[in-house]
């Protein structure tokens, strides 16, 4: 899913970091605004342990790679725009210290997975649990938009490099490899990211906040 440096051209790379401040700036303000105190150390937990989640990586396309991404689980837990602020940290770090994308696809990989993924597996989920009561509106929410998230973050990332005048392939064939592995991979998320949320709502379902549009409410939790 990370995109290395020198697969996007100059034109594109540019366009997407422009997009991508285009979102940073209201999320991270948002974030600011919103998080609470006592969900400051949450976020660093699930950013530090999303963070070594997505370091299992398995190559995939022309040094493209494979992996969970963890955008809804972190949405689910903090909100959409906090879990943009903390995915944005974890692809930057990954970025800086481990060589797991390039600063210079900064942009378009924040792009597709602190903020495509994020809102699409959010909102899936919200929508979700509008109309599905209880636990299983909220585990049914998680697991289907965990999925949708992955897939959608994925068809971004072939799009783009398809589109790049640098990369030797085109959509034709990177948008297919992207999708075919990460249909799997998607799996194992919703998974995982069910599991995870199944297990908070057992121990204390108080972190699994109440939604309103795409913002975490202040009402009381649902609550079995």
């Amino acid at each position: 899913m990370h995109i290395p440096d020198g697969f996007l051209d100059l034109t594109l790379t540019i366009a997407m970091f422009i997009i991508a401040a285009l979102i940073w700036i209201p999320s991270f303000y948002k974030a600011n605004k919103n998080i609470s105190e006592r969900n400051i150390p949450l976020m660093a937990v699930l950013t530090a342990g999303v963070f070594a989640a997505q370091m299992l990586n398995f190559p995939i396309i022309g040094g493209t790679s494979g992996h969970l991404i963890g955008a809804t689980l972190i949405a689910v837990l903090l909100g959409p725009f906090p879990a943009v602020v903390s995915m944005t940290i974890i692809l930057l770090i990954q970025g800086l210290i481990f060589g797991d994308g390039g600063l210079t696809a900064l942009g378009a990989n924040s792009f597709n997975m602190a903020m495509i993924a994020v809102f699409t597996g959010f909102t899936v989920y919200a929508l979700i649990r509008r109309y599905i009561p209880g636990e299983r509106g909220i585990l049914t929410g998680v697991f289907i938009g965990s999925w949708l998230s992955v897939i959608t973050a994925a068809l971004a990332c072939g799009l783009e490099i398809g589109l790049s005048s640098i990369f030797p392939y085109g959509i034709e064939v990177t948008v297919p490899a992207m999708l075919f592995w990460h249909t799997i991979i998607a799996f194992g998320e919703a998974i995982i990211s069910s599991a995870v949320v199944a297990v908070v709502l057992k121990t204390n379902n108080e972190l699994i906040p109440a939604v309103k549009g795409l913002n975490v409410a202040v009402e009381p939790p649902i609550i079995k």
